[in-house]
């Protein structure tokens, strides 16, 4: 399953939410500041629903992920700062929020092999812009290193999961386990 999709879902909004706040009339302290709220709330979000699905498939559904690291504290001043130095954000708000996922696949796939599961994971070079490390990284991989999960910024590789209760590439047919 290719959670990066879920960021195509929800980026449109991320955006507008993005540039409201970045009015050039409000102060650049209360801009960033707003900027990290954002980015926090929507980063957690992302982590936690790309967690909590990674471990439905990977058969680790009552576990608990890292979450969100600090990022976001510099994707906030990135676009505070967009003003003033006209910075494009758009495709870097993208890159956060699929690094977002990429992280929380990672850390659930870290928490199965840990728990002796064994999940799959297949890289993808799908596009044009898709660089030469991660054409280099492509490929099926069952006991792959976590860092098969690593992305940068502006590529467009696609990675899936899939473990023991797979969902044959449907969002709509995943519940969240009731404790």
């Amino acid at each position: 399953m290719n959670y990066a999709e879920l960021i195509k879902s929800i980026l449109p909004q991320v955006l507008l939410a993005s540039r409201l706040i970045n009015n050039p009339e409000i102060a650049p302290e209360v801009r960033r500041r707003n900027q990290e709220i954002l980015f926090q709330e929507v980063g957690s979000a992302v982590y936690a629903k790309t967690y909590d699905m990674n471990a439905f498939d990977m058969n680790i559904e009552y576990t608990k992920g890292a979450g969100l690291d600090n990022r976001h504290y510099g994707m906030a001043k990135v676009a505070s700062d967009s003003i003033s130095n006209g910075t494009e954000i758009d495709a870097i708000i993208s890159s956060y929020l699929v690094d977002t996922a990429a992280k929380a696949q990672g850390d659930a796939f870290k928490i199965a092999l840990q728990s002796g599961q064994t999940p799959m994971v297949n890289r993808q070079a799908i596009g044009a812009t898709t660089c030469a490390w991660c054409r280099g990284k492509a490929g099926t991989y069952e006991d792959p290193d976590p860092e098969v999960f690593a992305r940068h910024n502006f590529c467009d590789c696609k990675i899936f999961t899939s473990g023991y209760k797979t969902r044959n590439g449907l969002l709509d047919n995943y519940k969240k386990p009731k404790k």
